[in-house]
């Protein structure tokens, strides 16, 4: 075996071993409230010039968030997409234990104000809802 050092030039901003660094979703427990099936929908956008489309998870209730849906993913794909996605300061969810998708935030078709004062509580309000999705995606998806 021969081991080579790669420079962080090579590595760019991709984090190694991220599902150590960024855990999944429980789906499991019990004080957990799992979405049901009609708290989301599953729509398919189409790629510009030429490009191929991609699927995206909408919330159905105000403020309408889309998330984009990674998935069939293999093992290696998987942790490949979040180390980069995690070097950019982008978080995806995932159910623990899964490899096969993740679903990132993307934005909403309603807006919602972000001020000085409420930037927190929009920024848990947008991880909690993809938590959701991950959580919807993986109950009833496929």
């Amino acid at each position: 075996m021969r081991i080579v050092k790669i420079t962080k030039e090579q590595m760019g901003d991709k984090v190694l071993f991220p599902r150590t660094q960024h855990a999944g979703v429980n789906c499991t427990d019990s004080d957990i409230e799992l979405p049901k099936r009609q708290d989301f929908n599953l729509e398919r956008m189409d790629g510009e010039q030429g490009q191929q489309g991609f699927n995206v998870i909408v919330q159905q209730q105000y403020p309408h968030m889309v998330f984009q849906l990674f998935d069939g993913l293999t093992p290696s794909q998987f942790d490949d997409y979040l180390g980069k996605l995690l070097g950019m300061h982008d978080t995806p969810s995932y159910i623990e234990r899964r490899t096969d998708f993740m679903v990132l935030f993307v934005g909403a078709r309603d807006g919602v104000e972000v001020t000085q004062e409420n930037h927190q509580a929009v920024y848990r309000m947008i991880c909690d809802c993809q938590d959701q999705a991950a959580r919807w995606w993986h109950l009833y998806g496929k």
